[in-house]
């Protein structure tokens, strides 16, 4: 049961990771849109959406808590900075968000609108960047726990992680903000080209992350066949686009973010928290939480779970059809 608990949580994270890339793409897009009206269009694509999504978020955060709560307490304080960085992000993107709309002036508007793109950019390759430090293992502090040092983070291998997780994002932004443009508009050939570049660029970064996961993981064959899968999504994702399936297209080209959290458990399987020296490791066995404690989680967040996910795919079809009839 450990370990339903904690591919559970992989779980939580993957989706929240793979509905949220639409979002991060389509926020880090934003100034690059010529006409106010395209702005505005490409806000309301995302506009509740991106509450549900964040939904997922909070779930994990919670299971967290109640499931590994010694994992919680350990994670937070090794990787305090990035995650302070990445909640920053979160406040100031949702803020963007809401606040753009508050005045009518081009300024006010033209702002916010720069703030979203850079706020959308940080939360992408900041999950990308904890991702891959813990994929690879942190160092250990000062004080004989794991921490993640400067050198963690500007590892070729975490910055490979966070630009997967930057081009995936634009690519999925670019794809579901074209949905519903005319053939043909100036907005949709611009989103075109970035689908364009962004599909070869993925279909090379998960061949370098696998090039360093062969030095710079404990399970290189892991990383590596992970990475090939994603490839192949990519590809198939190319493929169906041009067809015009772009919500299967979505769906395959969510790969690279569901790829990361996996990523964390295939190179380290039951190691919640590596550091690559071995020494200050947290096993499973040593974070979960007591067996009265699963057994009240089990009752009460499973259900849950269920009606949150029903709850989310009415709330998609409702939205999603909207924003592509609004004009």
């Amino acid at each position: 049961m450990d370990v339903f608990w904690y591919t559970l949580l992989g779980l939580l994270l993957a989706g929240y990771l793979a509905l949220e890339s639409l979002d991060f793409g389509v926020g880090m897009l934003m100034p690059f849109a010529d006409e106010e009206s395209e702005r505005a269009r490409m806000r309301r694509t995302i506009v509740p959406l991106f509450l549900a999504n964040e939904v997922w978020l909070v779930a994990f955060g919670g299971l967290l808590f109640g499931a590994l709560p010694v994992a919680e307490g350990e994670l937070l304080q090794a990787l305090r900075l990035p995650f302070l960085a990445v909640l920053c992000a979160w406040f100031l993107r949702d803020a963007a968000l809401w606040f753009r709309t508050a005045h009518e002036g081009a300024g006010w508007r033209r702002t916010w609108d720069i703030v979203l793109a850079a706020a959308s950019f940080v939360l992408a390759a900041g999950w990308g960047a904890v991702l891959g430090m813990l994929v690879r293992g942190l160092s250990i502090g000062s004080h004989g726990h794991a921490v993640a040092a400067v050198g963690d983070l500007f590892h070729p291998f975490t910055l490979l992680c966070a630009c997967l997780a930057v081009v995936a994002s634009l690519r999925q932004g670019s794809l579901f903000a074209a949905r519903g443009l005319p053939e043909g508009s100036s907005p949709r050939a611009a989103l075109g080209r970035v689908t364009r570049v962004s599909t070869p660029t993925l279909l090379l970064l998960p061949l370098l992350v696998a090039a360093f996961g062969v030095m710079a993981t404990p399970a290189p064959a892991a990383v590596a066949t992970i990475a090939l899968l994603v490839c192949a999504a990519v590809y198939a994702s190319d493929r169906v686009q041009a067809t015009g399936r772009t919500g299967m297209a979505l769906l395959l080209g969510a790969a690279p973010l569901v790829a990361l959290p996996a990523l964390v458990g295939a190179a380290n399987g039951t190691t919640v928290l590596a550091t690559r020296t071995g020494g200050s490791n947290l096993a499973l066995s040593g974070a979960i939480a007591d067996s009265a404690s699963l057994t009240l989680l089990a009752v009460i967040v499973l259900p849950a779970l269920v009606l949150v996910a029903a709850g989310q795919l009415w709330f998609w079809q409702v939205f999603t059809r909207a924003g592509v009839e609004r004009p």
